[in-house]
């Protein structure tokens, strides 16, 4: 096994860096691994903050932790945390910490994400506004939920959308502002877009689609009202605010590695420098239909960290991923893979208990699908849209046709 010299360097403490250590050990490698991150935390998943974090806010500092405590240790991985690299020295070959130290790699992961966007408003800094992306914002947020508190959303997407269920299911009254024509248009469509407005209707969310936030009204040092851009204001007693990251490729940029909008890598997460590699939302990665993409999502952030450290390993990985992601709303658990366009033709597969699974075909062969709360039929739908073979629109529609039996007839 190499063991490369000097071992390998991981800066981010998320979930692209921890799978990366996690397939690493259990290919054997037995070098040093030194992982560097911002948060106080260890290595913890993050889907969790939007959804039973703030209806259970009491799990937040103990719970949903990647590994149990004392993993790190006992697989020899220097985890170093509370600690920020403020440069990477390519020509020799190390990063240096926010404490002066300079550690040497052999390999090196980014996996530093992104910071969310934030508007840039006179008020903006309120303490009733808040932004989630960590479990110290889960916890800020979750202190400001309770029945019959006021919450304005600001952006419905998979992050806003999420938010604006917890909330609700927790008693707020909840309006939200969302620029597009439907929630999570960009995940899932228009027509799928247009089935989940209505659900957050029936629940008692009011949307205001195709608005933007104009200005925050203040009362004191606090947010107590919000405008649109066509004048109409919404009363407040929290802001929550959904609108995006951006990706943290500052270090990147200093070291010279290639960026556009996420540091750009190829199907093996490496970079524009062989012994560097990077992966989760700050990685720019090749797209199924050519070009490039980058995801924000849990599942890609763990496939293109075990990606990077098969590649590290030696192996060499052609096949750009497809997207795979899943949304928790309200009683509904919502699977997103592959290729979602109102360009493809669709096939709906009617499940029980009000699922269903709509794939999305091209020339006969599905390249995506979305599954509401399809159970065991949502693997089998997922390998159907990995294989990206010929499949039967007729067939594939029918409920009595068992999609195992369709993977038999159709490999």
């Amino acid at each position: 096994m190499n063991e490369f010299t000097n071992g390998v360097v991981i800066v981010g403490g998320g979930m692209a860096g921890d799978a990366c250590i996690t397939e690493l050990r259990r290919e054997g490698y037995s070098g040093r691994i030194t992982m560097i991150g911002e948060e106080s935390w260890q290595p913890y998943e993050r889907p969790p903050l939007s959804k039973i974090a703030l209806r259970e806010p009491e799990l937040i500092s103990g719970s949903f932790f990647l590994k149990p405590e004392g993993w790190y240790h006992d697989n020899a991985v220097d985890l170093q945390l509370s600690r920020r690299v403020t440069d990477v020295d390519l020509h020799n070959k190390r990063v240096e910490v926010d404490t002066g130290d300079k550690i040497a790699f052999g390999r090196l992961l980014i996996a530093t994400g992104g910071n969310v966007r934030r508007f840039r408003l006179e008020g903006g800094a309120a303490a009733n506004i808040s932004y989630l992306r960590t479990k110290n914002d889960a916890l800020q947020l979750a202190a400001q939920l309770a029945p019959g508190v006021r919450l304005v959303v600001v952006g419905m997407g998979v992050i806003g959308s999420e938010i604006a269920a917890s909330a609700r299911q927790l008693g707020c009254e909840v309006h939200a502002i969302e620029p597009e024509s439907t929630p999570m248009v960009r995940a899932l469509g228009s027509e799928m877009g247009r089935w989940l407005a209505a659900v957050h209707e029936e629940h008692g969310i009011r949307v205001l689609y195709g608005r933007s936030l104009q200005r925050f009204i203040m009362d004191g040092d606090r947010v107590c009202a919000v405008e649109c851009d066509d004048g109409s204001v919404l009363d407040c007693d929290a802001v929550c605010v959904g609108i995006g990251i951006i990706p943290r490729t500052e270090l990147a940029m200093q070291a010279g590695l290639l960026v556009d909008d996420g540091i750009l890598v190829d199907s093996s997460n490496r970079t524009s420098c062989d012994s560097v590699f990077a992966a989760g939302d700050v990685a720019r990665v090749p797209a199924l239909r050519g070009g490039t993409v980058r995801y924000e999502t849990y599942q890609n952030a763990a496939d293109q960290g075990t990606r990077a450290a098969r590649a590290m390993l030696g192996a060499t990985l052609q096949n750009p991923l497809p997207c795979s992601f899943w949304s928790d709303q309200y009683d509904l658990n919502i699977q997103i893979m592959g290729i979602i366009s109102d360009e493809l033709v669709p096939v709906i597969r009617p499940l029980p208990n009000d699922g269903f699974i709509r794939f999305y075909l091209e020339n006969g062969i599905a390249r995506g699908c979305v599954a509401v709360n399809a159970g065991r039929d949502l693997m089998p739908a997922r390998r159907i849209v990995f294989a990206a073979a010929p499949v039967d629109a007729a067939t594939l529609a029918s409920p009595d046709m068992s999609l195992r039996g369709f993977l038999v007839e159709t490999s």
